[in-house]
C-alpha cells in the first residue's frame, strides 16, 4: 500500500479527482447555506410566471368557454409540465385535474387575496388571484414536479444517483487525463531498467517522443542519450577487441627474441630475462582475458548449448582449485548435491566458476578454508552456487563495481595480488548469457560471499 501511494499515477489521480470532488461539495455547501435566498428566487419565478399563466386562463374563460380553457390547461400540462386547475372565489372547480393541496391552497389564495406557495420534497405549487375581462375573479394553481426547480430538496435516492454519475464522470476523466501525463513516464522507466540491466538497444516510445510537450523532450533526451551511450560502449569494446588482435602478435615475436636473447646471453642477465618472461607471460593471459571478455561482449546468446551437470563440473574446478590452494596454504571445502543438470556451455560455466574460485584463494588468509557450496532448487528452478572465502572483505560502497572490468579494490586487493581485473567480469558476462546473475556481499564474520545463480533451463 506504501509503494501505490508513492506512484505518481495514483497522487496524480487522486489530486485531480479530490478537487473535483471539493468543488461539487463546495458548491452544494454553498447552495445549502443559502435555502432562504434560493426560496425567495424561486417564488418570484414562479409567481410571475403563475400571474401570467392564471391572466390567459381567466380570458379563455370569459372570452371563449369552458372548452377554450379545457383546451388551454392541456396545452400548458403538455408543453411546461405544470398541472394546471382553475376555481372561482368560493373554492368551486372550473377546470383541470388539481389535488387535495392544490383546491386547499386556492381556498388560502382566495381569502387572503394574496400569492400563496407550498413545498414538498417532491412537488411544488402556487396560487395566484386573476381576473378576466368580465371582471369576475378566478384563483389559478399551477402544481410543478420537483424536476424543473432547484429549490427544493431532493430525496435521497435522487442525490444518491447524481453525485454517483458526478463521481463516475469526474473519476473517468480525471484517469484519462493521468494516464495521458503518466504513462510516458512508465514507458520512460521501463526503457531505462533495460539499459541499466544491459540492454542498450532499450528507447522509450517513438510516439512518446512526437509529442510537442515537456515530456516529449524528455524522452527525446532520453533516446538521444542512450543511442550516445550505445556507440560509446560499443567503441569501447571493439578497441579492447582491436588492441587485444594487435598486441598478440607483438607478444609473439617477444616470445621469440626472448628464447634467443637467452641464448646469446650470460648468466649475469639471467634474472632480468626471467623477469621479462613472466611479465610477458602475465601480458599473454591479459590479452587472452580481454579476448574472451570481447567475445562474451558482442555474444547474445552462450554458443553450442548443451545439458550441463554442474556437480561434476564443481567438482572438477574445486579439484584444480586445490593445487593452487596448497602455495596459499589454505584449502577448499565443497558442499555440492549428487548431480544438478543446467542447460550452457561447458566452457564458459567452468571459466565464470574458476574465476570466483581463483579469486577467492587468492585472497583468503593463510589456513582457512574457502568454501563453496551449490544448491539445485526445482522450485525456482535455479542453480545457486556459493564461494566464500576469509579474507578483509571489500567495501560495502565498493561491492557493486566488482564485476567491471579491470576495477580493483584500493585497500585490500592491489595489483601486488597478481590479479588483472579481469576474471570477475568475464565471470559476471559468461553467467549473464545464461541467463543468471552474480553478486558479492560482505560475510558477517569476515570474508567475501561470492553467488552464482543459473537457471536451470539455460533461458533468460
Amino acid at each position: 500500500m506504501r509503494r501505490a501511494m508513492r506512484s505518481l499515477f495514483l497522487k496524480i489521480f487522486l489530486a485531480y479527482w479530490l478537487t473535483v470532488v471539493l468543488v461539487g461539495v463546495a458548491l452544494v455547501i454553498t447552495y445549502n447555506l443559502q435555502p432562504d435566498l434560493v426560496m425567495s428566487r424561486w417564488r418570484a419565478m414562479v409567481g410571475e410566471a403563475t400571474s401570467l399563466y392564471g391572466q390567459t386562463a381567466a380570458e379563455e374563460l370569459d372570452r371563449y368557454g369552458k372548452v377554450a380553457l379545457d383546451n388551454y390547461i392541456q396545452r400548458l400540462n403538455a408543453s411546461t409540465n405544470i398541472r394546471a386547475a382553475l376555481f372561482d372565489e368560493n373554492g368551486n372547480l372550473l377546470a383541470g385535474k388539481p389535488s387535495p393541496t392544490s383546491r386547499s391552497l386556492a381556498l388560502h389564495a382566495a381569502r387572503t387575496g394574496e400569492p400563496e406557495f407550498a413545498v414538498t420534497s417532491t412537488t411544488g405549487w402556487s396560487a395566484r388571484r386573476a381576473s378576466g375581462p368580465s371582471g369576475r375573479s378566478y384563483v389559478f394553481v399551477a402544481e410543478m414536479p420537483r424536476g424543473p426547480f432547484g429549490g427544493f430538496r431532493a430525496s435521497f435516492r435522487a442525490q444518491a444517483l447524481r453525485w454517483g454519475v458526478s463521481l463516475g464522470v469526474s473519476g473517468l476523466i480525471c484517469y484519462l487525463l493521468t494516464l495521458y501525463l503518466t504513462a510516458p513516464i512508465l514507458r520512460l522507466r521501463t526503457a531505462a531498467r533495460q539499459l541499466a540491466a544491459g540492454n542498450l538497444s532499450a528507447r522509450a516510445s517513438v510516439k512518446t517522443e512526437s509529442r510537442r510537450d515537456e515530456i516529449g523532450e524528455l524522452v527525446g533526451d532520453f533516446n538521444r542519450m542512450a543511442d550516445r551511450i550505445e556507440k560509446l560502449i560499443a567503441a569501447q569494446k571493439q578497441l579492447i577487441s582491436d588492441i587485444s588482435h594487435e598486441l598478440r602478435s607483438p607478444l609473439a615475436r617477444l616470445t621469440v627474441a626472448l628464447g634467443l636473447a637467452r641464448q646469446r646471453s650470460g648468466s649475469e642477465a639471467g634474472s632480468a630475462l626471467d623477469r621479462i618472461e613472466r611479465e610477458s607471460e602475465r601480458l599473454n593471459e591479459m590479452i587472452g582475458q580481454l579476448l574472451t571478455l570481447a567475445r562474451l561482449d558482442s555474444a547474445s546468446v552462450p554458443p553450442e548449448k548443451a545439458e550441463v551437470d554442474l556437480s561434476e563440473l564443481l567438482k572438477e574446478v574445486v579439484e584444480d582449485g586445490s593445487f593452487e590452494a596448497q602455495e596459499r596454504d589454505c584449502t577448499v571445502r565443497l558442499e555440492s548435491p549428487a548431480e544438478c543438470p543446467v542447460t550452457g556451455t561447458p566452457e564458459l560455466l567452468r571459466s565464470a566458476i574458476e574465476n570466483v574460485l581463483r579469486n577467492a584463494i587468492r585472497y583468503t588468509a593463510p589456513q582457512t578454508e574457502v568454501d563453496v557450496a551449490m544448491s539445485c532448487s526445482n522450485g525456482d528452478r535455479m542453480a545457486i552456487v556459493t564461494v566464500r572465502d576469509h579474507g578483509p572483505g571489500v567495501p560495502e560502497g565498493e561491492l557493486p563495481n566488482l564485476f567491471e572490468p579491470f576495477y580493483r579494490v584500493a585497500n585490500a586487493r592491489e595489483r601486488t595480488s597478481g590479479g588483472t581485473g579481469l576474471g570477475l567480469a568475464i565471470t559476471d558476462r559468461a553467467v549473464r548469457l545464461h541467463g543468471g546473475s552474480v553478486s558479492a556481499r560482505n560475510a558477517t564474520d569476515g570474508g567475501l560471499i561470492v553467488e552464482i545463480r543459473i537457471p536451470l533451463d539455460g533461458n533468460a
